[in-house]
């Protein structure tokens, strides 16, 4: 991916002027045919741009824009999913630590309906959303007037959709109540499916409702089918030497919708979705793409641009398009040490928190400890090796990998009790290969149950720390009375004096932990939510007769 689309930005721009709309800026949203731009039927007549065009929704993904000043200081941090999602999908739980204050709002539940981060991860997302829209509608115009083939347009729209879907999944887990949660009727986010990209799509915008969580999983879900019967196994870059992971693919669907089905509880039919990729009872694989675990998790984050075998999706980042040092992951996971000091001049503004780090079912030899954290060496922290590239933020953001397939799969088949056998092979196919003394290792046949259920749970804090999916799991979970956390947990925060010390680091010691300085949010409290940004219900008076609760 690259920014060649900024040639062809009609679609960005009324996408831009879709979110103005909403209050984000002063831009004139009737004036539907900005100078010097071509307009979208130029761009849906020649091939070479209709292909720029669904690129470029890729680059919406990965660029967004962060507007701390309502309008006035447009800068990029990688909204939603070039790292914003997975800074702030960590930092709205309880394993890593904020250290410099960077997600201060976020991390000590302050978010109020003008908090920046919320609001650029509404708006983002919705950009994303619309600029799917108007290029679906451009697909599908141009296969009609023959300038693409039927095939390639069933291909971009598959693309399109799954983007589509990915960004209402963010939005429906952070405003919403977990489908979990009396079965999906909560309110859910505006589910948008056509352009915004004239005026009487701009005003039919501004007076769509809410809608239920149920609603917005079954239009995803839909979304989801629509891409894995359309996309191909694997995509191919020209010169390049493996498969690209930063389109998506049949594989990234399914896996996508496994994810859903874990959130719904659709414990069967989170099963159904990962036999499509996984063969094996010890070692696994998958039939579509070729995916596989790598030997370590150090090999699954080989750095940089660099890719293995495990990466189903990634979002891409390059030395010439990336989040910068305020959002790429290096920066904001990073060590701030100098390289000669054994760091990579990240910024370490999210460390690992010495909950997590002296967590009794995080054993003490574990690679993911001795490989994957280390020393700060300038916090008094220890933090993650995830992300290696701090000096050009070059580091792909991971939105799905093998390795939750797995984790995936081991605990839906661990709540429906059909195949205990089979799910612990599988989790401790991901642990094993990080967990290597034998005397630390769940022998065959040792868990079943709500024991091997919390295993699992357990044992996606370690392997996903640093990539977002903490906050997904916090709200799927927390209506779950056996094994939710019930709200937000307590959290240690590194601007507190104490709190977080190379003293507190201690394996398997949780006594050397301080009282944690953030208090837990119960799940029955207004702030589990975060509110519809203020912008957006200024604008739309349905929306601001449906916002959550306490706000």
């Amino acid at each position: 991916m690259n920014n060649t689309f900024s040639l062809f930005s009609r679609q960005r721009m009324l996408a831009l002027a879709f979110v103005a709309t909403l209050g984000l800026g002063a831009c004139d949203v009737t004036d539907l045919s900005p100078r010097n731009q071509l307009s979208e039927t130029a761009i849906f007549t020649d091939p070479a741009r209709v292909a720029l065009a669904v690129n470029g929704v890729y680059n919406a993904a990965q660029s967004g824009f962060y507007d701390p000043l309502n309008g006035t200081a447009l800068a990029v941090r990688g909204y939603p999913f070039g790292a914003a999602s997975m800074a702030l999908g960590d930092a709205r739980g309880e394993d890593v630590s904020d250290m410099a204050g960077f997600f201060g709002l976020v991390f000590q539940n302050q978010i109020t309906p003008a908090a920046p981060n919320l609001v650029n991860i509404w708006s983002n997302c919705y950009s994303v959303i619309n600029q799917a829209n108007v290029t679906i509608a451009g697909v599908r115009q141009a296969a009609a007037s023959g300038i693409i083939s039927a095939a390639d347009a069933a291909v971009y729209e598959g693309e399109l959709r799954f983007l589509r879907a990915l960004s209402h999944h963010e939005l429906v887990i952070n405003f919403s109540r977990p489908y979990t949660d009396n079965n999906g009727s909560n309110p859910g986010v505006p589910y948008r499916d056509v352009p915004v990209n004239t005026i009487a799509g701009v005003e039919a915008a501004r007076s769509q409702g809410r809608g239920t969580v149920a609603e917005v999983y079954t239009k995803m879900l839909a979304d989801l089918d629509f891409a894995e019967t359309n996309l191909p196994n694997t995509r191919t870059i020209t010169g390049a030497t493996s498969p690209s992971v930063t389109r998506a693919t049949k594989g990234a669907a399914i896996a996508l919708k496994q994810r859903l089905r874990l959130h719904q509880g659709e414990w069967a039919l989170a099963v159904t979705e990962g036999n499509k990729l996984i063969t094996g009872t010890t070692t696994f694989t998958s039939p579509i793409g070729g995916y596989a675990l790598a030997a370590t998790q150090r090999a699954a984050f080989p750095g940089g641009t660099a890719v293995s075998a495990e990466n189903i999706f990634s979002v891409e980042n390059s030395a010439q398009d990336n989040p910068g040092v305020n959002g790429a992951v290096a920066n904001v996971f990073g060590s701030s040490a100098t390289p000669a000091n054994g760091g990579i001049n990240g910024r370490a503004l999210l460390a690992v928190s010495p909950g997590l780090y002296n967590a009794p079912f995080f054993t003490c030899n574990d690679l993911r400890r001795t490989q994957m954290m280390q020393q700060d060496g300038v916090r008094t922290a220890y933090v993650l090796r995830k992300y290696t590239d701090a000096a050009t933020s070059s580091d792909f953001a991971p939105i799905i990998r093998y390795a939750e397939v797995i984790l995936n799969q081991a605990e839906a088949l661990a709540r429906t009790g059909t195949n205990n056998t089979l799910a612990l092979s599988l989790l401790n196919a991901v642990r094993n290969r990080s967990v290597t003394t034998a005397a630390d290792q769940y022998a065959p046949g040792s868990l079943a149950g709500a024991a091997l259920v919390r295993a699992i749970l357990n044992e996606r804090r370690i392997e996903f720390v640093g990539e977002g999916k903490r906050w997904g799991d916090i709200s799927r979970l927390s209506p779950d009375a056996t094994f939710g956390p019930g709200g937000v947990p307590a959290k240690y925060n590194g601007q507190v004096s104490g709190q977080v010390t190379l003293a507190r680091y201690a394996c398997n010691n949780p006594g050397a932990l301080a009282t944690p300085s953030v208090s837990a949010v119960p799940y029955s409290n207004f702030l589990f939510l975060w509110p519809i940004p203020a912008i957006e219900v200024a604008n739309n008076p349905v929306l601001a007769a449906q916002q959550n609760p306490g706000y």
